[in-house]
């Protein structure tokens, strides 16, 4: 455990996945046909599916300051950084770059994501932010 990370901060961020996760399941729970009629279901995932990533390079950014171990200059580089340094499994490394470059679909080519990959997304990854989870409530959260 390090005592260089604000718990709290970190605590919030995980939360926010936790609650995002949460409500990205009820969306897809409603069904693949009710989700690609409704183009108000599809931009609320699409936005939870945003701002969770966003708040999971949050927690990363705020490790690596707390922690010193570098200056990031992309959120993949971030994401690289954790894996680097163990806080997060090798394993998740295509995964953290695929939701990264999600992220940053979502914000400047938001336009070229469609229904069905985010439904996609939904029904096929929803497990990604558990694994982040796990890792970083492992690693800041439980005791040695």
């Amino acid at each position: 455990m390090s005592t260089g990370v604000d718990l709290e901060k970190l605590r919030q961020k995980v939360q926010y996945v936790r609650d995002t996760r949460r409500h990205l399941s009820a969306i897809r729970d409603r069904g693949r046909d009710v989700f690609l009629s409704d183009r108000i279901l599809e931009a609320a995932a699409t936005r939870y599916l945003h701002t969770g990533i966003e708040a999971m390079i949050d927690a990363a950014n705020h490790i690596i300051s707390r922690e010193g171990l570098g200056l990031p200059k992309t959120y993949h580089e971030a994401m690289s950084l954790l894996l680097r340094e163990g806080i997060l499994p090798r394993e998740m490394a295509s995964t953290l770059e695929r939701m990264v470059k999600f992220r940053n679909r979502a914000v400047h080519l938001y336009d070229e994501i469609s229904p069905e990959e985010i439904w996609g997304i939904l029904d096929n990854h929803l497990g990604d932010f558990e694994r982040f989870l796990e890792a970083i409530v492992r690693r800041y959260f439980m005791p040695e």
